[in-house]
């Protein structure tokens, strides 16, 4: 399903969700007629409700998925229900049980349900934060990456990591993004893919725009880009011609910065056979004096390390830090099989080996509502130094 193909869906979900809500709410049961003054909505009524609604609500994922809603596009249908349709359910209750001085209410609220329906007006503005200014927050994160003392050289490394970009319509957002970077002057710049999201028509009409982009991009060192989950190596390769981004697909590559060697194994987005024979050509450099990085789209990689192998430093995006973070407990969903505090994002030791997760600079698209909350995105200057007792 097409992303133009989705609209219709979201939007008669929602209205027949709306439906199924007021109906159980406000029409008069049979038994209610015969009653005196307006109906009283208690929380019972409200629950009875609730369960009639998620009963439709499932029932609709069948129909739904067969004509192509995937996994995000029934996130979204869920989160338009929660940040749309409840904060209204509220409003209209509060507004028809209002307490008149000449008139009698529409109908009569319990105390618990006069709360319920405040609380659900809280989550107007939580969506609104959510779709409309957290996801813009773009923020630097900074982190000291310890490397080992045999390493040859002094000087420290300033690496730049831009995950995730993943646009479908490059706008301001994406070149500041790219600028700010710049700005930062890396010896580095590693893009660990999901550079653009969108059909091949979107691309091409997106191209020139992209090349501007992406021709942003340079650093003494190199810029160094893997495929991602939304990426096609055609049209990545075609993109790159004319810019200085290199493309590494199970590459092993060595740049001298300052007085460093670094060595940079990049992998396609699969570990097959032939990632995996990258990753063992790039612990089986000879001597330990240069600086060993991997970089890879999804963060798994690191499990399939030795532990505490020779390379330095795993860079990865992927996980867009669960791009919603629950208070506490942390993102529910990250697609990835690392601990949650790891694939949460930022630098951590795992198996004996460094791994620095990018929350990312944009969000899913495609039929994934626009949402961050409490996980903004990121851009990221890692600053690789000598570490005391590695």
């Amino acid at each position: 399903m097409s992303d133009l193909g989705f609209w219709p869906v979201l939007i008669g979900s929602t209205v027949a969700d709306a439906c199924v809500v007021f109906v159980m709410l406000f029409v008069r049961r049979r038994s209610e007629h015969v009653m005196l003054g307006p109906p009283l909505i208690t929380m019972y009524r409200v629950a009875f409700t609730a369960v009639v609604a998620l009963a439709a609500f499932l029932l609709k994922l069948v129909v739904w998925t067969a004509i192509g809603v995937n996994f995000f596009g029934w996130v979204n249908l869920v989160y338009v229900d929660l940040m749309v349709l409840m904060p209204l359910v509220g409003a209209v209750v509060l507004f028809l049980g209002r307490r008149r001085q000449r008139r009698v209410p529409r109908v009569r609220l319990s105390l618990s349900v006069r709360l319920l329906a405040i609380a659900l007006l809280g989550l107007a503005p939580l969506g609104f934060y959510s779709t409309f200014v957290e996801p813009f927050r773009l923020q630097l994160e900074t982190a000291v990456v310890p490397v080992a003392g045999s390493r040859n050289g002094s000087d420290v490394i300033r690496i730049g990591v831009l995950a995730d970009i993943q646009t479908a319509d490059v706008s301001d957002y994406e070149r500041d993004a790219v600028d700010r970077i710049m700005e930062l002057k890396p010896d580095i710049i590693l893009l660990p893919g999901d550079l653009f999201q969108g059909s091949l028509d979107a691309f091409n009409a997106q191209f020139e725009t992209l090349v501007d982009l992406v021709s942003r991009l340079s650093a003494p060192g190199g810029v160094y880009f893997v495929m991602g989950d939304c990426d096609y190596r055609d049209r990545i390769e075609r993109l790159f011609r004319e810019t200085d981004v290199t493309l590494l697909h199970n590459d092993v590559v060595r740049v001298a910065v300052g007085d460093r060697d670094v060595t940079i194994g990049g992998l396609e987005l699969e570990y097959t056979s032939t990632a995996r024979a990258a990753v063992r050509r790039l612990l089986d450099v000879p001597g330990d004096g240069d600086i060993r990085i991997l970089l890879a789209h999804r963060p798994d990689i690191v499990s399939k390390l030795p532990n505490g192998s020779k390379i330095d430093l795993v860079v990865a995006g992927h996980t867009h830090g669960g791009q919603v973070v629950i208070p506490f407990l942390g993102p529910p969903i990250t697609f990835s099989k690392l601990p949650m505090a790891v694939a949460a994002g930022g630098i951590h030791w795992y198996q004996g080996n460094m791994i620095y997760i990018s929350r990312g600079v944009g969000c899913e698209r495609g039929q994934a509502p626009r949402v961050r909350f409490l996980c903004p995105p990121e851009m990221t200057l890692l600053h690789l130094k000598d570490g005391e007792g590695i």
